[in-house]
């Protein structure tokens, strides 16, 4: 008895079947994605993945935005496929990094801006590649590089949007959680 008043002095002391019931509901509470990976930015927790996840769907969607141009007998960009490579790196590694501070920063302006914010960054981001690789990498016109800007981040948007719930709500038993 005097065990029992002295658990009701100090509410610090939890017995064990009341630790497992208040583990079990914060494991109820617990989000299971970040911030980041829930407005957008991110494809997956792990960074290396994501990294890996954003240099394969640029690489992909790129082409795709490219191919599409040529075929409506409106090319967009002169380039060779080394030129065209290292672009497509320069841009997933430059892109993430600055959206992570404007995650950081200003998140609030990027909610608000409903992803014209990551455009304009995208399109800055392009412009100064273009600027550095003008030899192996060149958008033609500057009205090019924003169509492929904005196509190019509507194809990703919604082929980021299908990725992050394929990986996080149908198939989460590949990261150790219940179907």
């Amino acid at each position: 008895m005097n065990d029992h008043n002295n658990h009701d002095k100090d509410p610090n002391k939890l017995s064990e079947e009341e630790l497992i019931a208040l583990l079990e509901e914060l494991k109820k509470r617990k989000k299971p994605r970040g911030v980041s990976v829930s407005l957008g930015f991110l494809l997956h927790k792990n960074y290396i993945v994501h990294m890996s996840l954003s240099l394969l769907i640029n690489a992909l969607l790129s082409v795709v935005v490219v191919g599409l141009a040529i075929g409506l007998g409106q090319p967009i960009i002169q380039f060779t496929i080394i030129g065209f490579i290292l672009a497509i790196m320069l841009l997933t590694v430059i892109e993430n990094f600055v959206k992570l501070l404007l995650f950081q920063y200003f998140a609030r302006a990027m909610i608000l801006s409903m992803g014209l914010l990551s455009v304009f960054v995208q399109i800055i981001i392009l412009f100064a590649i273009d600027l550095l690789m003008a030899e192996s990498f060149h958008f033609i016109t500057i009205e090019g590089l924003i169509i492929f800007s904005f196509v190019f981040s509507l194809f990703r948007l919604v082929t980021s949007t299908y990725l992050r719930r394929w990986i996080y709500k149908e198939h989460i038993v590949f990261f150790g959680g219940k179907k």
